[in-house]
């Protein structure tokens, strides 16, 4: 399975992350988006994911979800983050493109 939006667009990154993503990061010296791209690296149907970084900052961050360990304990923390897909797809479709 290739994961094409593991950062959400933007939405799990620090201008934007939850709050209960942006303090679980925080809590394990991380950024958001590492911790959202580990979370999907930890399903054990992820093959790929794409980071969908534009800058070297962006991928540096990105790549250093392969070091965050994933934990029961974040997956039940983090659980309710989850949207449904038309939740998702339609707060997608309202984003702002450059």
């Amino acid at each position: 399975m290739i994961v094409k939006e593991g950062v959400a667009n933007g939405r799990l990154t620090a201008r934007a992350a939850p709050p209960a993503l942006a303090e679980a990061a925080r809590e394990r010296g991380v950024t958001p988006d590492a911790l959202a791209l580990a979370a999907v690296l930890a399903r054990p149907w992820t093959g790929v994911v794409l980071s969908g970084a534009a800058t070297t900052a962006q991928l540096d961050s990105n790549l250093s979800a392969s070091g965050v360990k994933w934990t029961e304990d974040l997956d039940e923390r983090l659980s309710g983050l989850a949207e449904p897909p038309g939740a998702y797809w339609s707060t997608r479709a309202s984003l702002p493109w450059h």
